[in-house]
């Protein structure tokens, strides 16, 4: 599919609310696995080795994922309004105390469809700011694994196709898309998710050094529900870098940037071939 072609066709549909919000679409869910906070004995989170604190939701019933310690991001078109409240859960488990915040203020960057909120207070110190993934090139984030983050405090795993340009609703701006066909690579399974409406907002990250990085905002979708083939799309976080932190210098803030470490063996691998630079250099010299 052309950048043109996915232009049109993902400026159908936001993932605008309705008077019944249902729950981000996970091909096999299981309350178990999916359900961040599930209380069963059985509980088996694909989240667990992961923290999602960060992840908080407004009293208007909106996503806020924090990325410093006054400031989060959601979706332009769908944001926790101005003195509403957004609380954050420092663990996975139900029933432990909240942290509730109200919001101060926000504003939109530029013509996409990201926002950045604002409180007037710092967050509490148990409750997770997220890095965002910068990498070299935007080639180099197909193929990534996410976990999304959507209604009702649910997860599931998807993978990067592409990042493009793009616009919806009156704003534009690039996405990374990821589509529903069972078919991914590599494969997430019964993981795989499909974005609907109330999940606007919410965050997809990938892990960078064993901890979640951010990525995306939930943006939109193809069809209003999960049919084979069909694509979600976020709101792509890392090429706006710059544009976040202009706002949040305001208070002396800014975006943690994740980068990865290579793996050992590939650490190894390049000591080896240092070694044997090293060594022909010696050899040549000698001659």
């Amino acid at each position: 599919m052309t950048d043109f072609m996915k232009t049109l066709s993902i400026a159908l549909i936001l993932l605008l609310p309705s008077l019944a919000n249902g729950a981000m679409t996970i091909r096999n869910y299981s309350a178990a696995r999916h359900y961040r906070f599930y209380t069963g004995s059985d509980k088996n989170f694909i989240g667990t080795l992961y923290d999602f604190s960060g992840v908080g939701y407004s009293s208007d019933g909106r996503w806020a994922t924090l990325v410093s310690d006054n400031y989060f991001i959601s979706a332009y078109h769908y944001h926790p309004e101005l003195a509403k409240t957004v609380t954050f859960n420092a663990t996975n488990k139900s029933g432990e105390i909240p942290y509730t915040y109200t919001v101060a203020g926000g504003t939109r960057i530029g013509t996409t469809d990201l926002w950045i909120g604002w409180f007037s207070t710092a967050v509490d110190s148990s409750i997770e700011r997220y890095p965002v993934l910068t990498l070299s090139d935007n080639e180099d984030y197909n193929g990534l694994v996410l976990f999304n983050y959507g209604a009702t405090n649910r997860v599931g795993k998807n993978v990067v196709e592409s990042i493009c340009s793009s616009y919806c609703g009156g704003s534009t701006g690039f996405v990374a898309e990821y589509d529903y066909d069972n078919n991914d690579a590599p494969s997430v399974g019964g993981d795989e998710t499909y974005l609907i409406t109330g999940d606007s907002g919410a965050p997809s990250f990938t892990v960078v050094n064993s901890s979640l990085s951010l990525l995306g905002i939930h943006w939109s979708h193809t069809h209003s529900t999960a049919v084979e083939g069909a694509s979600s799309y976020d709101s792509f976080v890392p090429e706006y870098v710059d544009e976040i932190n202009t706002v949040l210098a305001e208070k002396t803030q800014s975006l943690q940037l994740s980068v990865p470490v290579p793996e050992p063996n590939v650490i190894w691998y390049l000591m080896i071939i240092a070694g044997a630079l090293i060594l022909q250099r010696h050899r040549h010299a000698l001659q």
